[in-house]
């Protein structure tokens, strides 16, 4: 019986195994990151790293802080996602993400074993070495080619957590906050471990904040782990949390605490309900919130814009326009390019029936940002034509076909088409209707951007796009 099942299924295999191959339609890639290399003096060979830029570095001046995790080429893909997802959503700071990939971990993370008993074989004790590269050549490096805030997070596994603590413990003036997984505290009888007392009795005013994780592990792993937060939850100025999910294993425990402890990092920056702190603290307590997150990370850092727009949304909801409008007052001091701030403000000044002000801001709204919908719609409703805050001009079929192509900047690509005698952009999923300011001048519906096509003896060279605060050239490729 058994033989015939197999024989059976030898025979429906036998025309698949005839089958050509299947052909693989041709995609667009979709870049993670961009690796590089950096010839290190200190460790005396050739080091790879991947770098991943935060969805709108290309597309802004903006600077960012700079996560370095260790064992990168094996991590880059889902912490790189997670930094992203909590960034959508308001509950991290965008960041940078600097995978260092590896040659020889357990000779770059480990310190020297001096003990006789668990030494592993191989090389250890170069993490002294592998301190100074990342702090010495790496950083500034990345400095350099990057826009970056002194705000640093280190990030490490099992060894690489061994690595976070041995990097606080030596060197606590590189960065500013630490993820250490499941770190291998074990090491040498704990040794690392019992440095903590002494550490926290020479850094009594260190301002630091550390998250520690560990998955069904125990023994001296556990014990040195325990022992590390313990001290450090002495030092008032230092933030230092454990966390111990039993359920997951030494390898499941990363995507999780990568999650959780880069979301507590950042929760400083995220108020949870800003409707709930406004009635609490009115305007002030975001102003006074942030002031005290400036003075700890050593630069201005501002109250998000989507926080206040969410409180000031509550206020419109309840009817109370006159805070709202002080809320998004307050918004345009600190973002006066904002034309959500702009449209917003517009309508609450309608709703106060205040006609010339609730004008003046929609066109606001829209000379930052032509093709924004509901501008336009509230204008139409007011009696003002569009058309004459943006005025539009109708250009020839062939004037139009002359802009079809595909354009590149970084890693972005954008396609002009043109359909049923109108011109239309399309970035990643999004397709948006271009209409004419000028010939070769134009301005998206439901988007930000305005394009201008440059010409070079008559032919389309390249694309500058203008972002509301932000100016780049696109190359025409196609």
């Amino acid at each position: 019986m058994r033989y015939e099942w197999i024989l059976g299924c030898a025979l429906l295999a036998a025309p698949l195994a005839q089958a050509s191959a299947p052909v693989q339609p041709q995609g667009e890639p979709v870049v993670i990151g961009h690796r590089y290399r950096i010839a290190s003096k200190v460790l005396g060979e050739q080091r790879t790293y991947i770098v991943h830029k935060p969805d709108a570095y290309d597309f802004s001046d903006q600077r960012y802080g700079v996560v370095i995790l260790l064992d990168g080429d094996g991590h880059i893909h889902h912490v790189s996602a997670t930094v992203e997802q909590l960034a959508r959503n308001g509950r991290s700071e965008p960041m940078l993400i600097v995978g260092i990939e590896n040659t020889d971990r357990q000779r770059d993370f480990t310190p020297p074993f001096a003990g006789t008993e668990g030494r592993p074989p191989g090389n250890v004790g170069g993490a002294a070495k592998f301190l100074s590269f990342i702090a010495d050549e790496l950083l500034p490096e990345i400095d350099r080619a990057y826009r970056t805030r002194p705000t640093r997070i280190l990030i490490g596994h099992s060894y690489g957590g061994l690595f976070a603590v041995y990097t606080l413990f030596n060197r606590p003036d590189i960065f500013k906050a630490y993820i250490a997984v499941s770190p291998s505290l074990w090491w040498d009888d704990q040794a690392l471990a019992k440095q903590a007392d002494q550490f926290v009795i020479d850094h009594k005013d260190l301002q630091t904040a550390i998250y520690m994780t560990m998955g069904n592990e125990g023994g001296a792993m556990l014990g040195g782990a325990q022992k590390v937060i313990g001290s450090l939850a002495s030092l008032r100025q230092t933030g230092a949390n454990f966390q111990r999910w039993p359920e997951e294993n030494h390898g499941s425990v990363v995507l999780r605490s990568v999650y959780e402890g880069m979301e507590w990092l950042n929760e400083l920056y995220y108020t949870h309900d800003p409707a709930r702190a406004y009635e609490e603290g009115g305007l002030q307590y975001f102003d006074k919130r942030f002031e005290l997150i400036s003075k700890y990370l050593g630069y201005e850092v501002k109250v998000p814009e989507h926080q206040l727009m969410q409180a000031q949304g509550y206020l419109q909801h309840v009817k109370r326009p006159q805070e709202a409008r002080q809320v998004l007052q307050r918004v345009l001091e600190l973002y006066p390019h904002s034309p959500g701030a702009h449209f917003e403000l517009g309508k609450v000044y309608l709703a106060l029936n205040d006609r010339p002000q609730g004008e003046a801001e929609l066109k606001k709204t829209l000379a930052l940002y032509p093709g924004h919908e509901g501008a336009r719609k509230e204008l139409e409703k007011i009696g003002v034509d569009p058309k004459s805050v943006v005025p539009e001009t109708t250009v020839s079929p062939s004037g139009l076909r002359s802009y079809v192509g595909e354009y590149k900047y970084s890693d972005e690509t954008s396609v002009v088409t043109m359909e049923q005698g109108k011109l239309f952009m399309k970035v990643a999923n999004n397709k948006r209707e271009l209409r004419a300011r000028a010939d070769g001048s134009f301005f998206a519906i439901e988007s930000d951007r305005e394009y201008t096509f440059n010409k070079k003896s008559g032919r389309v060279t390249s694309l500058t796009v203008q972002l509301v605060d932000f100016r780049y050239e696109s190359r025409k490729v196609k």
